[in-house]
């Protein structure tokens, strides 16, 4: 019996000692929760649903292989389903704060941290890179989440608009390689030791490193991380300071890009304009909708 299958044989929430449970932010169709116990604390992450449970399953195995391979995620204890029938694991606690929130409240970091963290993660995937992935993906893709939102007559317009932008790009030429899956600054956290941990791998609907950083820049050029600081009511100079940040992080950034591969660099504003569009489908404030077409059509030379 391997090591997971005893984990998940031993999985059994019920015999979890007493904690204070306090829920994080649900991602990937799970609910994430911290149970509190001291030096015993851990975060439990499970599915929705059971219909969810091999997309859960996946990023379970993914963050342990990627911790075997030296990469800093937290560690896996346990994995199983409860009585609902809905997968779920445990995993290491790792107190800190993500590089959005430093970003969003003006905190200092040092962004060489995040891009050599970043850098050692892109070189592995990088190497694992085989053929381009089908164009006929990201076009589908694309057409997808253009027909969900065209059931909002207000919004339609945008979405179909920021749709046909999209689908002008070329997508042909992108590897197929190992990758995180949905590496934003959200899911990069950072130590109070001002160590790197990387969280939340997802499994994407095509699997390369260049959405990994599609999903960097969906953040750091479309700013997706600090949309709130777009509201009406806040402080101008707040936007401005994150954004100083955002470029001083995302300079370095498109350099490691561009030592990996120009093509990729060249190609960054498609990619996070990409990134972009696929959070529309979650974004169910007209109004931050609005904001990431307007994000778009500004990456892609649309807008000013």
């Amino acid at each position: 019996m391997t090591a997971a299958a005893r984990n998940r044989a031993a999985f059994d929430p019920a015999s979890a000692p007493p904690a204070a449970e306090r829920a994080l932010t649900g991602h990937s169709g799970a609910s994430v929760v911290l149970h509190t116990s001291g030096l015993n604390s851990f975060v439990r992450k499970t599915a929705e649903r059971p219909e969810m449970n091999t997309r859960l399953t996946s990023q379970a195995e993914k963050q342990r292989m990627l911790r075997m391979l030296g990469l800093p995620f937290p560690r896996v204890f346990m994995q199983g389903e409860d009585c609902l029938g809905r997968a779920s694991f445990d995993m290491e606690y790792i107190p800190g704060r993500s590089i959005a929130a430093a970003v969003g409240d003006a905190a200092s970091f040092d962004p060489l941290l995040v891009v050599t963290a970043v850098e050692r993660m892109a070189w592995l995937f990088s190497s694992t890179a085989g053929d381009d992935l089908d164009a006929a993906l990201f076009v589908r893709k694309i057409d997808g989440i253009a027909r969900h939102g065209a059931a909002d007559p207000s919004l339609a317009a945008e979405i179909e608009a920021c749709a046909r932008l999209l689908g002008a790009q070329d997508w042909r030429g992108i590897p197929a390689s190992s990758c995180h899956g949905d590496l934003t600054l959200e899911n990069i956290l950072l130590k109070s030791d001002r160590s790197i941990v990387f969280i939340d791998c997802d499994e994407t609907f095509a699997s390369s490193f260049w959405l990994d950083f599609a999903k960097l820049f969906q953040d750091i050029s479309g700013h997706w991380c600090i949309r709130e600081l777009y509201a009406a009511d806040a402080p101008p100079v707040h936007r401005v300071n994150a954004i100083q940040k955002l470029d001083q992080l995302g300079a370095r950034l498109r350099a490691l890009a561009a030592g990996i591969d120009p093509a990729l660099a060249a190609r960054l504003p498609q990619l996070a304009s990409l990134g972009l569009f696929r959070a529309i489908p979650y974004a169910k404030d007209p109004a931050l909708v609005a904001f990431l077409c307007g994000r778009i059509g500004c990456l892609l030379g649309q807008r000013p």
